[in-house]
């Protein structure tokens, strides 16, 4: 038993990454995702419109109660009621202040308020709510996009990216490691083929299949849960496509700097955990610290999740969405990029490592 025991310690100091995994990782995920579980909005996005804005604005910002919670990014007389929908579908705030004009009497300020909040940013919304109920406003506010701020609606558009995330990263790891594993990666190396065109057929039946995935998953969420889907189905299926490409060419990349099933089923569990907690799915990324935000910023999930519940719940356009398709792009660029040099270095060297 105690040379059994010897043994075993002696073949984790020569295993370096497991070792690391189970003492430096435990640590290191504390901190970060302690940081991270957080669902309280400490300051919200306002915009003031209506021919009073400037007022009311002024009222907002020098109001002791309220004055650090909220950040007024835009004062506009010209605009009113019928605007509020279109500056929330752009995310340009968390919510929109209509300043009403005096109408004979000076009525209460609180009186001469209404108050649109995006329902899609559920704890914006209701952190907006608690403000104007300080506040004092007179007029429940206007909840758009998710009227009765059910947690389903928010959650469902970034289960989906879940689901093709676990799929396309955790089961394509798997692929190029029993190549390795049944000894089939030499034949690999002496085909014919440019490393660019060996992934492709690696990752094409799981990427058919992952598509198959999420036009169930979505057509589910939608008929399981009630959950809207009002925007551009051409735009949201562009946008996974792009997402899959990602996170399978992320696959790849785990699978060829694996030496076993087990390597790479760690890795891409390292991948997947981070963007569960850090992509704004369960916390919100306004309540993170911003060293936290910005490791969420780097995740894919982060950006499909914003483009899923735009289009599902909002029914954003492109000139909206336009920033988290462009950096889903580039990560795709760079994941394939990344995958191909390392094909190409492993098949150069006959698979080993």
């Amino acid at each position: 038993m105690k040379a059994l025991i010897v043994k075993e310690f002696r073949e984790l100091a020569r295993d370096r990454r497991t070792l690391a995994m189970l003492i430096a990782l435990p640590v290191l995920l504390l901190v970060i995702f302690g940081y991270a579980a957080n669902f309280s909005v400490e300051r919200v996005q306002v915009i003031v419109v209506g021919p009073d804005a400037e007022t009311v604005s002024s009222a907002i910002a020098s109001n002791p109660a309220i004055k650090d919670e909220v950040d007024i990014t835009r004062v506009d007389p010209t605009l009113g009621d019928a605007d509020a929908q279109s500056l929330l579908k752009g995310q340009e705030a968390n919510a929109v202040v209509v300043a009403k004009q005096f109408d004979g009497a000076q009525a209460p300020l609180t009186d001469r308020m209404h108050v649109y909040v995006d329902g899609s940013s559920l704890f914006s919304a209701q952190a907006t709510q608690r403000i104007a109920m300080q506040l004092g406003v007179t007029q429940p506010p206007t909840v758009l996009f998710n009227p009765d701020l059910k947690t389903s609606w928010v959650m469902v558009p970034g289960l989906i990216g879940l689901i093709l995330l676990f799929i396309g990263a955790l089961i394509t790891s798997i692929g190029l490691v029993r190549e390795r594993e049944t000894g089939t990666l030499e034949q690999l190396a002496v085909m014919p083929l440019r490393p660019s065109a060996i992934i492709l057929g690696k990752i094409i039946p799981y990427f058919l299949l992952a598509l198959v995935d999420m036009a169930a998953v979505t057509a589910l969420g939608v008929w399981l849960f009630g959950v809207p889907f009002v925007g551009s189905l051409w735009l949201f299926s562009i946008s996974a496509l792009i997402f899959l490409l990602v996170v399978l060419g992320i696959g790849v990349l785990i699978s060829s700097v694996s030496q076993s099933t087990g390597q790479s089923i760690q890795m891409a569990i390292l991948f997947v955990v981070p963007q569960v907690l850090l992509s704004g799915l369960i916390f919100p990324l306004d309540a993170m610290p911003l060293g936290v935000r910005w490791i969420g910023y780097i995740l894919p999930l982060t950006w499909f999740r914003e483009i899923a519940q735009g289009v599902m719940l909002r029914g954003a356009d492109l000139t909206s969405l336009w920033l988290p398709l462009t950096v889903l792009t580039v990560m795709a660029i760079v994941a394939f990029g990344a995958a191909t040099a390392r094909m190409r270095h492993t098949l150069t060297h006959g698979g080993a490592r």
